[in-house]
């Protein structure tokens, strides 16, 4: 078993972990990718060298993604054969977690692995934050419950190394299209549960709140920009064919309403696809579009319920179509994710998550 611990300016406290995991598990070997630290940290990295580690990395921070890719490639070159398990190197992760999640990947070698915490205890408010979203976020894209999908403890048969180097994102957003990967090709994913442990409230993370949550919440912050720009661009075609070709009267209006927002909608369907979703398959287009044109009269006929309940229980008209868009955006953003340009599977291939407990003395599946 190899662990693969990418590290970025790290303390002496990835030092002391390293001597609990040889103490823990005396046959595994270990990895350090570091992430640019720079000649400062050089301290530790001697005292890892002495610990029988074996360390490489570049000059320049490129991020946990790209760490995590460069210790995959060190894998497929001189241990093809084991399962890796990425570790965090600021002491998030416990050594009997670690080993846990080992022997869960030997006993599924085909699977995804995750260490999942609980969230309980003394939890940093932007983590516990986070994770709720990008949990949330995960289960509206893909269908998948995961409790815990930020963590870094993850573990891999050596027959997924090739395919997570294909993961694009160089950042922490990899971590979560390394998730949504698996989900889309049907993989099974198992959760191990383990403890919740932060070090000072989480300082050591390197996570930029604004910057690194842009890069994770990119598909549905790219599908919210394009539908804003299609927007636009209707009330664009709108405007010039109702005021400057002076379209009017009750047949003229209507003809530029139908026009505007034909336009707005071919170009969206067309930007989601290839744009938003990564689809560039030409053999399902007509099919798509039927499903797409559907979704938006099945959108516009929930919209029109939806106000009219909301106002018959009291709510201001305004606010009631607020929510309604807002609800119907993030149904909009589900269906076509998951059914209209979703990734096709082969035959045979399944999606899904389950718990498994693991002893070091037995084994049990819970539903």
């Amino acid at each position: 078993m190899i662990i693969l611990i990418p590290t970025l300016e790290p303390t002496l406290a990835l030092v002391e972990l390293i001597e609990s995991l040889q103490t823990e598990l005396p046959a595994c070997r270990i990895l350090i990718v570091d992430d640019g630290s720079g000649p400062e940290y050089q301290t530790v990295f001697n005292a890892l060298d002495r610990r029988n580690v074996t360390v490489i990395g570049y000059g320049i921070n490129r991020g946990k993604g790209y760490a995590l890719r460069t210790g995959f490639e060190w894998c497929m070159q001189h241990a093809s054969d084991e399962v890796v398990v990425c570790a965090d190197s600021d002491g998030q992760h416990r050594p009997e977690d670690i080993a846990k999640v080992g022997e869960a990947a030997r006993a599924h070698p085909e699977a995804v692995v995750l260490g999942v915490r609980e969230f309980v205890g003394k939890v940093p408010v932007r983590s516990r934050f986070g994770n709720w979203a990008t949990a949330a976020f995960f289960r509206l894209a893909t269908g998948v419950k995961i409790r815990d999908t930020q963590t870094g403890l993850r573990a891999y048969g050596p027959g997924q190394l090739g395919r997570l180097l294909a993961v694009p994102g160089d950042r922490f957003e990899w971590e979560l299209n390394a998730l949504l990967a698996t989900a889309d090709s049907g993989q099974e994913i198992i959760q191990v549960q383990i403890d919740t442990v932060y070090e000072d409230g989480n300082a050591g993370s390197h996570f930029r709140p604004v910057t690194d949550s842009a890069r994770v919440f990119r598909p549905l912050l790219s599908f919210g920009a394009v539908g804003f720009g299609c927007w636009a661009l209707e009330m664009f075609v709108f405007v010039v064919l109702a005021s400057v070709l002076g379209l009017s009267g009750p047949v003229g209006l209507a003809f530029a309403v139908v026009a505007s927002r034909v336009a707005s909608g071919v170009v969206n369907f067309l930007a989601n696809k290839s744009r938003v979703f990564g689809d560039t398959s030409r053999d399902r287009i007509k099919r798509q579009a039927v499903q797409y044109v559907a979704l938006a009269v099945a959108l516009l006929s929930i919209t029109i319920v939806g106000v009219e309940i909301l106002t018959l229980i009291g709510l201001a008209p305004w606010i009631a179509k607020v929510i309604m868009d807002v609800s119907c955006f993030v149904l909009s953003f589900s269906v076509q994710r998951r059914w209209i340009f979703r990734r096709q599977r082969l035959v045979g291939e399944r999606v899904g998550s389950k718990q498994v407990n693991f002893s070091r003395q037995d084994q049990d599946v819970v539903s």
